[in-house]
């Protein structure tokens, strides 16, 4: 199917969020490279903004979050597009994309996420569901496996919590996401922007700076050993405590005050 959308994912700027929503309701909000080359783009966006402190990504609509890859067949069966000079896939150079993104992202969970939405959920910092959703990877069920998103599965569940779901192919409910540590919270539908509001509004109170060299050694250091972890942070601890915002910080702590960020 030729795809002829216009715009399926929309980047709004709202003071200091950066929403970035999956706009292709009519297809549960699946994946193609139109999107996630514009989710892409909307973590660029935002990181290019100074005022923006925190990102938010979410699907179109009450049901579906994101269904995974769009899976409409190719002229030769398969449900994929691929070359094999050039293997690289865009939706891997979009997990890319979250990986160097240094401000904090949050998943709204509006409704099912699914294969690749799944991913989407798992490589984002914090996420927050809605209560009905239904989080996994079915792809066993039509002769795949959750190859791209692996790795950001492992960072988020035990290894036979991922096998689990990659073999059975049964989702989660998101109670149960939520149990296992892969949403932060659920809510029921009429409350979940109250619970991503107040996240919001702790993260953006937060130092801007801290938020950056943090996630920056998170990511550092999830792979390393320990004594290289334990070298790279010992460092990393009095580069941060040279920085502006962590001087505020320290003075607005003796003077009693709210701290005001000089980064934010």
């Amino acid at each position: 199917m030729a795809d002829t959308e216009e715009n399926p994912v929309r980047v709004e700027m709202d003071g200091a969020v950066c929403r970035i929503t999956i706009d292709r309701p009519e297809r549960r909000n699946a994946l193609n490279d139109r999107v996630t080359g514009g989710i892409a783009a909307g973590l660029a966006s935002a990181q290019a903004d100074p005022a923006i402190r925190a990102v938010v990504l979410t699907g179109a609509g009450d049901r579906v979050f994101c269904a995974g890859g769009d899976l409409s067949p190719q002229p030769d069966g398969s449900p994929f597009a691929t070359d094999p000079a050039r293997p690289q896939l865009q939706l891997t150079e979009m997990f890319r994309a979250f990986e160097t993104c240094t401000l904090p992202v949050i998943a709204r969970v509006n409704g099912h996420a699914l294969g690749g939405g799944f991913g989407l959920v798992c490589v984002a910092d914090l996420a927050v569901g809605v209560e009905g959703a239904r989080l996994g990877t079915p792809e066993v069920g039509v002769g795949l496996f959750p190859m791209t998103i692996l790795p950001y599965m492992l960072r988020v569940l035990p290894r036979r919590k991922v096998m689990e779901l990659c073999m059975r192919g049964t989702p989660w409910s998101a109670e149960r996401a939520a149990a296992e540590g892969v949403l932060n919270a659920v809510a029921p539908p009429g409350e979940l922007d109250n619970v991503l509001d107040e996240m919001l509004a702790d993260i953006t109170s937060r130092s801007p700076t801290a938020m950056r060299l943090g996630k920056l050694a998170l990511h550092a250091v999830q792979d390393m050993p320990i004594h290289e972890a334990q070298q790279y942070t010992q460092l990393m601890l009095p580069i941060m405590a040279g920085t502006e915002d962590a001087k505020e910080g320290f003075r607005a702590f003796q003077e009693k005050r709210k701290p005001d960020w000089p980064n934010g």
